[in-house]
């Protein structure tokens, strides 16, 4: 490399690096990034903290397999095409008679939308209703 091109660049990134500015824009994006890393695994710490409190009532168990029997494939992308247990989701509904606002809760918690949507997408309007029949 030639020493001109190098003295020039070194001369180049000396003045840049000594300007008070850039080097408070610097530490601030730093800062950011730091912080957003330690705010994002402050929260999904939290988020699983949660999840786990759950466990013990198989509001987690419930949701899980909610979500099977609306996916059997088990591929979230084909989750409106691969099909839906409707009789699963019919035994389902008993098993969650009582505690629908918590299997609700631990649904969106884990799969990022609410059960009753993903149920009326997957079931028919006698279907859908006939298990708010059950669980309510």
């Amino acid at each position: 490399m030639n020493p001109l091109i190098v003295r020039k660049v070194a001369s180049g990134a000396k003045k840049v690096f000594t300007n008070k500015y850039v080097i408070i824009a610097i530490i601030v994006i730093i800062s950011l990034w730091i912080l957003k890393g330690g705010i994002t695994k402050l929260i999904r710490s939290y988020k699983e903290k949660q999840f786990d409190k759950n466990e013990a009532k198989d509001y987690n168990q419930l949701a899980q397999q909610y979500r099977a029997a609306a996916n059997p494939s088990g591929s979230d992308w084909m989750i409106d095409w691969d099909g839906t247990d409707e009789e699963a989701i019919e035994r389902l509904g008993y098993q969650t008679k009582g505690h629908l606002a918590s299997v609700a809760a631990v649904y969106k918690q884990k799969f990022h939308e609410t059960l009753t949507d993903r149920l009326r997408k997957e079931l028919d309007t006698d279907e859908f209703q006939n298990w708010r029949n059950i669980v309510d």
